[in-house]
């Protein structure tokens, strides 16, 4: 047989090539990282011991086989030296004096190894090639070395392992696994040195070619990285190299057996083409049927988007907002936790926007080195399993790693100014993130801010409806008080004529013949007048003030709904804003409803001004009110001019006005559907067939007399 043909020769030579070729892909892709440096290194040890182990095989000659015998060996002396060197790189740690150690004695024993007999004295050909090392009595400490170093290797690794979490120790776990078989299967390669040959000899150089694309994956997808995927990617390959290598083999000893030593290059072009055609469709079929048997089918959220972004175009409250998007990834992420922190206007601090989760800080300070990190980042951090961020100081990753953040997303406002900042913690199943988490990372990176600034830019707006509407009603206040100064000027006059008329019979003496008791009777009369008289002042000016006080802090409370109707329209009356209108009262007594007085009476207010507009001052007013177990259903009926179909779908929007006078803004009913909305109420309106508008205002009750009407 060929001695190039050997299998032990074929896979070395193979090895050579794809780890030499993978280091240096690698270190392109990223010349500027330590760790793609230090895998290159690694990659160049394990084609130099695989490519010379090779070409000693297929020497004719003993003394060149001798020669490549020991030059080999000096892959073999670096390969466990650089990679603890990549293994430090790694786990992100330092022990320059154990490397420097190692590269001593390394090189010691390569000028040992050439300069004496002791190592590798001779060749040996009992092992099926023409050439292989014979051990020496010292070829021991060469393997004592080899095996310490990538001991102490694998040693670095399980310490941080045990000292890590989530998609991290997951990984460094795979990495550690992935290690442990590969230099426990390249281990087999020392045995022929001493004529022992045990299976997977010959084919055990091909671990190393294995192992290097199954690292380097790791490496290149750090970001994206997915132990499903780089399982099924060794899988593929490894059945891939397999049936190839088989393929090309059986046609190679067909035909040698048949054409001898004769039309070597044609059988080496049919050898060629025989492997490129049943690459493609092996790659295929091993694809299906991993996908099929050993793993499901993950979801992909990029189909989730367009339901979350629907979702929170309808919210308009950055709270509600910041909730609505860690519950979303919470849920379809699995995650342990998730914040989102927005910045207060006046504050220097991102306060924590969404619920109090485990894990979750309060808020981020400006000070923090994670507004530093991302304040000009536009992009996600997703924090790698492996430190390969080179542009991470090692104090940020140990804070994210200390307070357990996996990933940090950068929310910005329109002018590029830092919004917000989106947390989240480890998934629940120690993945990492994936390729689908971090394209849906980024589009609510892009389009959060937007959310927010639309809500930020809402809640102004209406607090500025909120202020007009209060401005307009002070200046309904001011007409108001016109009228209770006149319902208050009475009631002064009796009592100043009853005071004045007391005190003057008593001066003049008018008394003075009168009786004791007749003398109490009349002062008592005029005593009792005169305190009814201050009632009925303190009644308007407890009405006119609870009209008159802002809305903007309430507490809710159990309130009597025709109390506070009557109430507020005797405020209307007093004031004669009632004109010409006639008010047909229809609610029960002892309906309760959950409210704030200030709120309630501003709600009546603006249903009633809308309704006397409409009715221009003369009509008849209709309120009726029922209730269920939950709600109490309030209706106001005007007899004005109706409110035409086709505008009633936008009767509550901004700015919406049918009037024609200049003075309408049109966001008296916005104001309304907010206030009710406060009270956790609906508010719908209807043209009745017979004419005018009609408002149903649905308020809840309190929770006592749900349980009563329950009952």
């Amino acid at each position: 047989m060929n001695p190039i043909l050997h299998p032990y020769v074929v896979t070395g030579f193979l090895t050579s090539v794809v780890t030499l070729a993978v280091g240096i892909f690698v270190y392109m892709r990223k010349s500027n990282s330590s760790i793609h440096r230090s895998f290159l290194f690694f990659s160049i040890a394990i084609w130099q011991w695989s490519f010379f182990t090779a070409l000693q095989a297929v020497q004719t000659s003993p003394a060149w086989g001798l020669f490549w015998g020991r030059f080999c060996h000096v892959g073999a002396m670096l390969i466990p030296v650089f990679f603890y060197y990549f293994t430090l790189k790694i786990t992100g740690r330092e022990n320059r004096t154990v490397l420097k150690t190692g590269f001593i004695v390394a090189v010691s024993l390569i000028a040992l190894m050439f300069s004496t007999p002791f190592i590798i004295p001779k060749t040996r050909t009992d092992v099926g090639v023409n050439f292989m090392t014979e051990a020496g009595p010292l070829y021991i400490v060469i393997l004592l070395f080899f095996f310490s170093y990538v001991l102490l290797a694998l040693v670095r690794l399980w310490n941080e392992i045990k000292s890590s979490r989530g998609s991290r120790k997951k990984h460094l776990q795979y990495f550690f696994i992935a290690s442990l078989i590969g230099f426990g299967i390249g281990g087999f390669n020392f045995c022929p040195v001493y004529g022992i040959t045990v299976p997977p000899y010959p084919y055990s150089a091909s671990c190393g070619a294995i192992y290097s694309c199954v690292i380097a994956y790791a490496i290149l997808r750090h970001k994206l990285f997915d132990i499903e995927v780089m399982i099924k990617k060794g899988i593929i390959f490894g059945f891939l190299f397999g049936i190839i290598y088989i393929a090309v083999s059986s046609l190679i000893f067909i035909a040698g057996y048949f054409l001898a030593h004769r039309h070597l290059p044609l059988l080496s072009v049919a050898s060629i083409a025989l492997a490129m055609l049943v690459y493609e469709p092996l790659k295929r079929t091993l694809t299906k049927l991993t996908n099929s048997f050993l793993f499901q089918h993950k979801i992909t959220y990029t189909s989730l988007i367009e339901n979350l972004t629907n979702k929170l175009v309808s919210i308009h409250d950055t709270h509600a907002l910041a909730t609505a998007i860690t519950e979303f990834l919470t849920d379809q992420m699995a995650l342990e936790w998730a914040g989102l922190y927005l910045h207060e206007n006046n504050s220097s601090a991102f306060r924590l926007s969404s619920p109090m989760k485990q894990h979750v800080l309060s808020e981020i300070n400006e000070s923090n080195l994670i507004v530093d990190l991302i304040r000009n980042r536009k992009s996600p951090l997703i924090l790698s399993p492996f430190d390969v961020e080179s542009d991470l100081k090692l104090e940020i990753k140990n804070q994210l790693r200390r307070d357990k953040i996996e990933v940090v997303v950068p929310i910005f406002a329109e002018d590029d100014t830092l919004f917000g900042i989106l947390l989240l913690g480890k998934k629940k199943s120690d993945d990492a993130f994936t390729k689908d988490d971090d394209a849906l990372l980024q589009t609510l990176m892009e389009e959060t801010g937007m959310f927010f600034l639309s809500a930020k830019l809402l809640k102004e707006v209406t607090r500025s409806n909120l202020q007009l509407g209060q401005r307009r009603k002070m200046a309904a206040v001011t007409q108001l008080s016109r009228g209770v100064h006149h319902e208050i000027k009475n009631p002064l006059h009796t009592i100043e004529f009853l005071a004045n008329t007391t005190l003057k019979k008593l001066t003049n003496g008018h008394f003075c013949n009168t009786p004791t008791e007749v003398l109490v009777q009349v002062i008592d009369s005029h005593a009792k007048s005169m305190l009814e008289e201050i009632s009925r002042i303190q009644n308007s000016l407890t009405r006119f003030e609870q009209f008159a006080l802002p809305e903007e802090d309430f507490e809710l409370q159990a309130l009597e709904l025709r109390s506070e109707i009557d109430k507020f329209f005797m405020l209307m009356q007093e004031g004669q804003k009632l004109d010409a209108i006639k008010v047909n009262l229809s609610v029960p007594k002892d309906i309760w409803v959950l409210g704030s007085e200030g709120i309630l009476q501003a709600v009546f207010f603006r249903l009633f001004d809308n309704a006397y507009e409409a009715m221009i001052g003369k009509g008849t007013l209709y309120v009726t009110a029922t209730e269920t177990e939950d709600w109490v259903l309030l209706k106001i009926r005007d007899t004005g001019h109706g409110i035409p179909k086709e505008v009633i779908p936008n009767i509550f929007e901004s700015f919406f006005t049918t009037k024609k006078n200049s003075e309408s803004v049109g966001i008296g009913l916005t104001i309304v559907k907010h206030q009710v909305e406060q009270l956790g109420g609906t508010i719908e309106v209807d043209s009745p067939i017979n004419g005018g508008a009609e408002f149903t205002v649905k308020l809840k009750k309190p929770e006592q007399e749900r349980k009563a009407y329950a009952a």
